[in-house]
């Protein structure tokens, strides 16, 4: 699995990833497809340059991630979403490195996100600690963090 920067070229599969990788979560899916505006991207997602995406080694862009600077040393993980039929071949976690490294690469001490019910363990798993619950449009998420600089973290 290899990691790179987006470019225009893979608006169409990232945005058919959020909308597949959105939907395939039975206890969302009904409040996602009350809400379809909730399934479309940012048009300038990819422009803001703060967007990776995994791909296989074809090609194939099979997941991606966003991030935007929060408070000083901050990054907030806005988006982290796997094709349902690509999940469990590492994407995931090798965007999340990818991350990490360019975080600590910019002075960043901490990347933050809001994770959904079904997506904390894998936070966990990554070396996410849980802050506390944050309420969100579609329901009850889990607010944590990732202290970047912390010792034995993996890099990728």
């Amino acid at each position: 699995m290899a990691v790179r920067a987006a470019t225009a070229a893979d608006e169409p599969a990232v945005a058919r990833i959020f909308r597949r990788a959105s939907l395939s979560n039975a206890g969302d899916r009904d409040a996602l497809l009350a809400h379809p505006e909730a399934l479309v991207l940012a048009d300038d997602l990819i422009a803001r340059g703060r967007t990776r995406v995994a791909t296989t080694p074809d090609g194939t862009v099979v997941g991606f991630a966003s991030t935007r600077p929060g408070d000083r040393g901050v990054l907030e993980l806005d988006d982290l979403f796997v094709d349902p039929r690509s999940r469990r071949m590492g994407a995931a976690r090798q965007l999340v490195l990818r991350i990490v490294d360019e975080a600590a690469d910019d002075g960043v001490v901490r990347i933050d996100v809001t994770a959904n019910p079904h997506a904390s363990g894998f936070y966990d798993a990554v070396g996410f600690v849980a802050d506390g619950r944050e309420d969100t449009r579609f329901g009850a998420g889990l607010r944590m963090h990732l202290d970047v600089a912390a010792p034995g973290r993996p890099r990728s």
